[in-house]
């Protein structure tokens, strides 16, 4: 958990010699190669389970009310060397000669608890974790998920539940009017142009054969974004040989949402600043990658690769106790006011060995929380780009709008 080394650079020395120097355990590398096996995987991954349950929630200002949690999920994926590609194969272009590595992570926004994470192979897309998790929603709750993850029944599964959705409308979705009859682009693009308003909003039914019911809201992007999709469509099309359809090109000109939220807890207005709430689990991503550099590995047996990933989360997640209660204090002091991902994980990375200290001794903890910890901290507000909000702004004055 607390290796200075990232899977990269440690060797077997690195990590005996460290057990050595901090836990007085002599061992040798050989007899520590041959401890990572399928059971000490087992072992790791549990630690992880049983510290997710244990989690408190500590709810943001904001939406507390209006749903039990916000979810937002997303999965990460790097390179492995090509000896771990039979276990962790790769596909298309990307990563085919070597192994790749899916990292399918969960948590919830509202009350910062990560509600699931698990490495899995490729063959475990986004699409199957989807259907495969659906036994996981909770009533009341709002998800926010990529495209990738969206299918017929998922969408089903989360009315059935009592649930919520905010999503992008899928490529392969086709619309419908409650009568059944197909809409297509033309006929919203008309209409558009004939009212000249910022938003269309209607009561629709969604994929042919499975008709969900939802509202759609959709948007028009601004004309340089536009040409900007224009001209990715146009280049993705030529790849492939083929030319950009009149429909797609209408449809670039759009921002097209569906969810199951009525229009008096979600207003049009809201919708797409809500769904664009999900990129904080990119900054989520970015930590992982820049902070504890998890993507960097080498060539490895199997059991070591996932015992070090295992450990590390494990590390991550207790350092992110920290994070959600700091959090939720400056949020309660100043509500639309939270700590930044990004700069609390880069401190995080800076009292890693004196935290270790205090794990094997929690009676130094109030020590520890005001000589290290507090002065670490300071400065980790999140701060809005020019012209933008924070999520945590997002989210209050979303609630206030409401009240």
């Amino acid at each position: 958990m607390f290796s200075p080394h990232d899977q990269a650079t440690a060797s077997l020395l690195d990590l005996t010699s460290d057990l050595n120097q901090q836990f007085h355990v002599d061992l040798s590398k050989e007899a520590l190669h041959k401890r990572f096996t399928p059971q000490a995987v087992s072992f790791m991954k549990t630690l992880v389970k049983e510290q997710l349950s244990k989690q408190l929630g500590a709810c943001i200002e904001g939406l507390q009310g209006h749903f039990r949690a916000i979810h937002i999920k997303d999965s990460t994926k790097f390179s492995l060397p090509s000896d771990l590609g039979g276990c962790y194969p790769g596909f298309g272009n990307f990563s085919e000669q070597n192994g790749l590595m899916c990292l399918q992570y969960e948590y919830d926004l509202q009350g910062g608890v990560w509600e699931s994470f698990d490495l899995c192979n490729i063959k475990t897309n986004d699409q199957k974790n989807s259907n495969q998790t659906i036994n996981q929603l909770e009533a009341e709750s709002l998800y926010i998920r990529d495209l990738g993850y969206i299918t017929p029944i998922y969408l089903k599964a989360i009315a059935a539940k009592g649930a919520y959705f905010l999503n992008r409308l899928p490529p392969q979705a086709n619309i419908y009017t409650l009568d059944q009859e197909r809409l297509d682009w033309k006929t919203i693009h008309g209409k558009f142009n004939k009212v000249s308003c910022k938003y269309i909003e209607r009561q629709v039914l969604l994929y042919a054969g499975h008709h969900i019911p939802c509202r759609i809201v959709i948007e028009r992007v601004s004309d340089q974004e536009y040409q900007k999709r224009l001209k990715h469509a146009q280049n993705s099309a030529k790849s492939r040989g083929v030319g950009v359809s009149s429909n797609h090109k209408i449809r670039c000109r759009y921002n097209v949402f569906i969810t199951n939220v009525d229009a008096e807890k979600l207003p049009a207005t809201q919708i797409r600043r809500i769904y664009y709430l999900r990129w904080q689990i990119e900054l989520v991503f970015k930590t992982w990658k820049s902070f504890f550099r998890i993507h960097k590995v080498k060539n490895v047996k199997k059991e070591r690769l996932e015992c070090q990933l295992w450990a590390k989360m494990l590390w991550i997640l207790l350092n992110w106790q920290f994070f959600k209660t700091t959090n939720h204090y400056i949020n309660k002091i100043s509500p639309g006011q939270g700590v930044s991902v990004l700069k609390f994980f880069k401190r995080c990375a800076q009292f890693s060995h004196s935290l270790r200290a205090v794990v094997l001794n929690p009676k130094k903890i109030f020590n520890w929380l005001k000589d290290i910890f507090l002065p670490l901290i300071e400065n980790t507000l999140c701060e809005a780009p020019t012209k933008k909000q924070t999520h945590y702004q997002v989210l209050a004055q979303f609630n206030n709008t409401l009240s």
